[in-house]
């Protein structure tokens, strides 16, 4: 008996939603006239039908089952809806944040979507721009956004959204134009909450798999990768080396923040950066697009990782104000180093010396991969030993057409590559000295005539760097020619803009160490800190002891001599500085507000990035 009960039952309900189906497609066909001849009670049915899927109003539990049914009947009459007079209705249905819906709302409301899409030549940009509409969570909710049980609501949002749409493009032939369209102009701007902006992303990026990441995937990347740079261009130095009168923020120890890094947080940026809004929304971007990479399996990461190649080359490498973007390819070479990582060294060395390439081009190029070999711990020596003999033969080849020295500035490229080579080899040489083989490759390369050249790269490359080199070289008895750089070259060095002065090359280093703190943690377990490095003169003597804590995991330093105070007014401290210079290249000491404060000359900050060449 009570299964005939519950079998009744059933059918009471099936014929009930049957009728409502009917019911709702006779009031859509009842509407389909000139307003002034719609009967009123009609009118009124279609009204109550507005009402019903009102996108402003709350609803309790009956009235959202009522909802579940009457989107479940609009699905079953997408054929009786017209444009011209269902206006109204349409636009409560585009316009719904499907945020504040439940789960079996939702799947009637996306259901009813899917099907509006595939009706031909109406409704298909409608559609998807509700979709990606709802990308982001309502502004009341994004505070809340942390919490689990909304956590666990995005991950279910995003997951009906991406199959949504994969529905779409796989039932419509131009969805994936018109969706590539739609997100162009819907990219969150500049001035954007961060919780927009990574929100976004994060739901977009998750389009990136299969058939449809296939279709539209470069474009995805291409809109991540233009929003990364643009933020980044935003962050000046300026911002990083700002001082106050009193005490700036980069008067503190950079070892105070780690050590209160569990209770920082997010908050590490914006202390870093002085609350720069640009740093902390690019810092939790960079999150996003690693986590993306990281979910990547093998073959999915081969086809990201070339479209990020080509996107890099187009976006990226010329923009020498960029502090972080780059480290997007860092990352994504980090998860298959053997295949993308050498590829990738490989890739820039073939820009480099490619005579069609812009002079611009071949010297960021160069730049790159000089940076990139030394801090990138997860390529191995021999990489290193291959690309450095390709520099050095095309460096050896210029020597020889014997140029004119008298002109620096037509050399900047061969300055550049020698420059490469040797801040290459103040992080590797000793651990190529460590295997014989690479060890007799590297000293058959002609790398001290080059150095040793009338053309002087010794006189015309950064003097940290030169200085750092020579030491090592000599320990190493890869370099033994007497050269004289005199004290007050490097002063002068310094306090020179990039090309200028005495004809200096202060050049750009893209990966220096990662100044932002929500995302280092995807960097840091493959950089090179130059702390860690194991220098060939280091078993003769205590510098590993003067050099500890600087630039180290949870430093982000990457100046030797960014702990000493320096007083210039007094020669001797002037003088024990320049003993210690970093390898990596920093600004003028020269400071805006330290030229102002009527104090006289002081270190900018404990962090000084490297001087790129003007853009």
């Amino acid at each position: 008996m009570g299964a005939e009960e519950c079998c009744d039952d059933h059918m009471e309900v099936s014929f009930s939603d049957s009728q409502g189906f009917r019911e709702v497609q006779r009031v859509l066909q009842s509407v389909r006239m000139d307003p002034f001849l719609i009967d009123l009670r009609d009118k009124d049915e279609y009204d109550y039908l507005l009402l019903a899927v009102d996108p402003t109003k709350k609803r309790d539990r009956d009235e959202e089952a009522l909802l579940v049914t009457t989107l479940k009947a609009l699905s079953e009459a997408v054929s009786k809806i017209d444009i011209m007079y269902h206006h109204a209705l349409l636009h409560n249905i585009f316009t719904t944040c499907i945020w504040y819906l439940s789960e079996d709302t939702r799947d009637a409301l996306l259901d009813l979507i899917a099907r509006l899409a595939a009706v031909a030549d109406q409704y298909l940009r409608e559609c998807l721009q509700m979709l990606v509409n709802n990308f982001t969570p309502p502004r009341p909710l994004v505070p809340m956004m942390e919490q689990p049980r909304l956590l666990a609501r995005k991950t279910e949002i995003y997951s009906q959204l991406h199959e949504s749409l994969k529905m779409i493009s796989d039932t419509v032939p131009l969805a994936a134009r018109v969706l590539k369209d739609i997100i162009n102009r819907s990219m969150p701007k500049l001035f954007d909450t961060k919780a927009k902006m990574v929100s976004f992303v994060e739901c977009m990026l998750g389009l990136d798999t299969e058939r449809l990441g296939d279709l539209i995937g470069t474009t995805l990347l291409e809109k991540v990768v233009d929003l990364l740079t643009e933020l980044d261009v935003n962050i000046t130095w300026e911002d990083i080396l700002q001082e106050e009168h009193s005490k700036g923020i980069f008067d503190m120890e950079l070892e105070d923040l780690d050590d209160d890094e569990d209770n920082l947080g997010q908050e590490g940026t914006k202390a870093l950066f002085g609350g720069n809004v640009f740093a902390d929304k690019i810092d939790g971007l960079m999150v996003v697009v690693c986590e993306h990479l990281k979910s990547c399996d093998r073959d999915r990461l081969f086809k990201e990782y070339d479209i990020l190649k080509t996107i890099f080359q187009k976006a990226v490498l010329k923009v020498h104000k960029s502090k972080f973007a780059q480290f997007i390819m860092f990352y994504a070479c980090s998860l298959d180093p053997e295949i993308c990582g050498v590829d990738f060294a490989l890739f820039l060395t073939d820009i480099f010396t490619k005579k069609e390439n812009d002079a611009i081009a071949r010297m960021s190029a160069v730049s790159y991969v000089g940076s990139y070999l030394a801090r990138a711990r997860f390529i191995s020596a021999d990489t290193v030993v291959a690309v450095l003999k390709r520099l050095v033969e095309w460096c050896d080849s210029y020597c020889k057409l014997k140029r004119d020295p008298a002109k620096p500035m037509d050399h900047q490229i061969f300055y550049a590559s020698c420059q490469a080579v040797m801040y290459v080899l103040c992080f590797r040489l000793r651990s190529i000295m460590d295997y014989p083989n690479l060890k007799s490759q590297l000293f058959q390369m002609p790398i001290e005539s080059i150095l040793m050249d009338r053309l002087e790269p010794l006189k015309v490359c950064l003097p940290s760097i030169v200085n750092e080199f020579l030491r090592q070289a000599r320990a190493a008895r890869l370099f033994n020619a007497p050269v004289d750089l005199p004290l007050e070259d490097i002063v002068e060095s310094d306090l020179s803009k990039a090309f200028g002065g005495a004809n200096r090359l202060d050049m750009f280093f893209p990966f220096d160490p990662y100044l932002l703190r929500e995302s280092d943690r995807y960097i840091r377990p493959n950089f090179e800190f130059w702390s860690l490095v194991k220098t060939t003169y280091s078993n003769n003597s205590d510098d590993d002891e003067e050099l500890g804590n600087l630039d180290a995991p949870g430093m982000n330093m990457d100046s030797l001599d960014d702990h000493i105070e320096i007083n210039f007014k007094d020669d001797d401290d002037i003088e024990y500085s320049m003993n210690k210079m970093s390898i990596t290249p920093h600004r003028s000491f020269y400071h805006p507000m330290a030229m102002s404060s009527g104090s006289g000359l002081s270190m900018p900050a404990r962090i000084r990035p490297s001087v790129s060449p003007p853009s």
